[in-house]
């Protein structure tokens, strides 16, 4: 199934992985209902870095595509032709439904993770959560987006880990390629929502945790996660995606 598969020229690298990939899919090498290799052996088939393939990963996930199995991995949910088979009206409404139903499931998930983290961390985790607080605003000092969209990650899953429940830290992990386009579109509107009012909200969350208050972390997380997601919207994102080519 993937002895065709080569490295691919690097301009607009993600635009490439994903036409790659849907073209893969179109040509009967990859078939709906298979699982997609391991993330390494993708990265090394294509020869490409592992920030681009979450990137063009996360876009397929987003349209449908693919689907991703908690604790079993990525499959192929659909064929290319869904892309084109059905009107641009009917793809941007399947967009705009598949963005709330990510926004609907971060919430759920995160504001049981800052609860659990608030009413369960210690000092270790306490600290933890502070030092990557730190590296998220120098990140944001940096002005590169590719490290605000890592650090920004990195602190939502120390949040998950100072809640010490696993099942919630895989399931977070499950969601980290559509996490990352999330922030990376928060990030580039911020107009909208600033990076000083995107550090406003994590330092909120941090505190409650440090004050061990379940409740307070809970709607601090809430309100975070409402703000950045007034940032999606489904009919330019949507359109970005679809705009990949086979």
């Amino acid at each position: 199934m993937n002895s065709n598969v080569g490295p691919i020229q690097r301009t607009r690298l993600t635009d490439q992985i994903v036409g790659r990939m849907l073209s893969l899919i179109s040509n009967g090498k990859y078939k709906v209902g298979d699982k997609l290799p391991s993330e390494r052996v993708l990265m090394k088939q294509l020869d490409v870095g592992r920030s681009s393939l979450r990137e063009a990963t996360g876009a397929l996930l987003l349209t449908g595509i693919l689907t991703s199995r908690p604790g079993r991995g990525t499959f192929i949910s659909a064929s290319p032709d869904v892309l084109t088979a059905r009107s641009l009206t009917w793809r941007v409404q399947m967009g705009r439904e598949r963005i709330e139903e990510l926004v609907e499931t971060r919430i759920i998930l995160e504001q049981a993770i800052a609860g659990l983290a608030a009413a369960r961390c210690g000092e270790i985790e306490i600290a933890e959560t502070k030092r990557e607080l730190d590296l998220f605003e120098l990140a944001l000092k940096s002005n590169t987006r590719t490290a605000q969209v890592q650090a920004d990650l990195s602190f939502h899953f120390a949040l998950a880990k100072a809640s010490h429940n696993a099942t919630l830290i895989r399931f977070l992990s499950e969601l980290s390629n559509l996490m990352r386009l999330w922030m990376k579109q928060t990030i580039r509107a911020g107009s909208i929502y600033s990076t000083s009012a995107l550090l406003e909200d994590h330092r909120e969350i941090v505190h409650a945790i440090e004050e061990h208050d379940s409740e307070r972390a809970q709607k601090a997380m809430r309100k975070h996660l409402e703000m950045s997601a007034r940032n999606l919207s489904s009919m330019v994102l949507h359109k970005q995606l679809l705009s990949f080519s086979v």
